[in-house]
């Protein structure tokens, strides 16, 4: 009777001890790790809600990387409009000093002062073809450069009529255009056509070289060579200038990538190179920069002070669109800073709130493994008193 008692007590004092060996080695691995659930097994709920909390975790993480890239191209953004605004005041001041003035007077000096406006042009350009990360800045969301040296357009035709101090439109009866594919040399091209009623001839200047006098072909069209003409459909009228440019056109798209904020929000991206520089859009005021610079590099080769004079208009109403789009890209980039640090304090309260759910309590482990410790030596000491039985007490 002895023996089964016996046997019985030290396969339950076994049993015993194996099962508190385990709670012994959950609560070592729990301050080793510490998290109190290291397994979905340990407490299934807490797993639940830590996928939950990694989940919005990893798209909060997300939005705030978008938002950081974004605000990143904004201030890239600012700081190219920066350079544009510069330029145009730079414009701005040349057409004051040297439209009718004493010092402009000189040819010399006119054409001299030329450079200029050309240096201003290649500067707007390589702004606005700018990247980060490989990614256009002013493309529209699209991967190719805004301005290329490949697809160019002609600008609204403008007109100054005999004896007027300033240009206007000339309307839908004058139109220039650059035919798809033709890369004229030279750009970019300021042209000038003066209208002689008495021969009904036009007279053509482009950047400051004079053209043979020409009419109109059967078509009512001038062929300037590679690929530009000039259509009048319209009533010339005697002494009237017809003015147009040729430069690159944008090859970007409509608007760029949207900011999406947490709550779904969408906030607008960056403005395009073609409200920037071609003035399309609600924001622009429909001067194209890169003719304007052009416009004022063609009137100083033809050393004529007078039509230096008459680019002031353009070229300040170019530094407003510039200045007018500058505070829009500002607010745009207040805007997601805000946004990325609510995405910011959404992200540290997420990663303590997921901690929190599997993360042990200090105190709580180490008091559970001092008791688990006792515990076993206990068992440990029953269980060798079991194991000491004397002989007598066996053979009973």
């Amino acid at each position: 009777m002895m023996r089964v008692t016996n046997n019985l007590l030290f396969k339950s004092g076994a049993m015993a001890m194996q099962g508190q060996q385990a709670e012994i080695l959950k609560v070592q691995e729990q301050s080793l790790s510490g998290n109190r659930a290291n397994r979905p097994s340990d407490d299934p709920t807490a797993a639940y809600r830590h996928l939950i909390f990694s989940s919005d975790l990893s798209g909060v993480q997300s939005l705030k990387k978008t938002t950081e890239f974004a605000s990143e191209r904004l201030t890239m953004a600012e700081s190219h409009m920066s350079h544009l605004h510069e330029a145009m005041m730079g414009a701005q001041d040349l057409v004051l000093q040297l439209g009718q003035s004493a010092v402009g007077g000189n040819p010399t000096t006119l054409k001299a002062a030329a450079q200029q406006p050309l240096a201003w042009y290649q500067d707007m350009i390589n702004s606005v073809n700018s990247v980060l990360d490989e990614v256009p800045v002013f493309g529209g969301g699209q991967m190719r450069a805004p301005f290329d040296e490949e697809h160019y357009a002609a600008t609204s035709v403008q007109v100054q009529r005999s004896g007027a101090s300033r240009l206007t439109q000339a309307g839908s009866g004058f139109a220039a255009s650059v035919t798809d594919g033709q890369t004229p040399s030279g750009v970019p091209w300021s042209v000038k056509i003066a209208y002689d009623a008495a021969t009904d001839q036009y007279q053509v200047n482009i950047n400051g070289v004079e053209q043979a006098s020409t009419s109109l072909n059967a078509q009512n069209e001038l062929d300037l060579g590679e690929g530009v003409k000039f259509t009048v459909t319209g009533t010339p009228q005697g002494g009237d200038a017809y003015y147009f440019e040729v430069v690159p056109s944008y090859q970007g798209g409509s608007e760029d990538r949207p900011i999406r904020s947490r709550q779904g929000e969408v906030l607008p991206g960056n403005v395009t190179g073609s409200e920037l520089l071609e003035g399309k859009g609600n924001y622009a005021k429909g001067v194209n920069l890169l003719g304007a610079m052009a416009a004022l590099r063609g009137a100083l080769l033809r050393a004529d002070t007078k039509e230096v004079a008459l680019q002031l208009n353009r070229v300040q109403e170019g530094r407003a669109q510039v200045a007018d789009l500058q505070s829009v890209t500002g607010i745009r980039n207040m805007q997601v800073q805000a946004v990325s640090e609510t995405l910011a304090s959404d992200e540290a309260s997420l990663t303590k709130v997921r901690a929190d759910n599997v993360e042990a309590d200090l105190f709580k482990v180490l008091s559970d493994l001092e008791q688990a410790s006792q515990a076993m030596q206990v068992m440990t000491a029953t269980q060798r008193q079991v194991m000491n039985t004397s002989l007598i007490d066996f053979i009973r």
